[in-house]
């Protein structure tokens, strides 16, 4: 599970799958969207210390904001800079929306047994040792919402285009999972869901 250092790897994520990876401090990360319009959820660890992780409220607190830039570091639940954005193509994501899981189907749609992001988060950070309730929310790539004037939040279509992407830099030991999230029934996740593509740049 540790990466080898010094090199480059490139890693399929499914049409509503998940896959998780480790990258180093130093190494660089990218999320592609290979055919356009597909969200990505992103969870991280420190992984030195599983109990650290992604935080984006955390993250919010220490931006003020709700959006992040080039540049900006995301923050951990320890308050500490986890990752740094690099380069954004897109400049649309979101650090509001919880993932989905099984209840989101059934209760807001009424659909059973369908596949959700925290089910495959389950599923590929398990040899790591991290369950379900470990799992933090995520940093929804290229998701696009809007806080509405009365503070309602609006769900928008992704505006991807195939090749969009963006990449982060690890400020610590990493392990993290990405899930080409499954989500077709409504607006922002279109009805089409389509494969993302992991890029590691291992470091030195």
């Amino acid at each position: 599970m540790g990466a080898e250092k010094g090199r480059s790897e490139e890693i399929l994520v499914p049409a509503g799958y998940a896959r998780a990876f480790a990258v180093r401090k130093g190494g660089f990360f990218t999320v592609t969207d290979v055919e356009g319009g597909q969200i990505g959820d992103l969870v991280a660890f420190n992984a030195d210390d599983l109990s650290e992780k992604l935080s984006p409220s955390h993250t919010r607190l220490g931006l003020h904001s709700i959006k992040f830039r080039v540049g900006d570091a995301l923050r951990t639940n320890l308050r500490r800079p986890m990752m740094e954005i690099v380069e954004d193509t897109v400049g649309t994501h979101d650090m509001l929306i919880p993932a989905c899981d099984e209840q989101r189907y059934l209760v807001d749609y009424g659909v059973e047994d369908h596949r959700s992001c925290v089910a495959n988060f389950e599923e590929v950070l398990a040899p790591w040792g991290l369950s379900r309730a470990q799992i933090p929310d995520p940093l929804n790539i290229f998701e696009n919402t809007a806080v509405g004037p009365g503070g309602e939040l609006v769900h928008l279509p992704v505006l991807s285009k195939a090749g969009d992407r963006i990449t982060f830099r690890a400020l610590m030991n990493l392990v993290c999972a990405v899930s080409a999230c499954p989500m077709d029934l409504n607006i922002t996740g279109g009805d089409r869901i389509t494969d993302l593509v992991v890029t590691i740049e291992h470091g030195d």
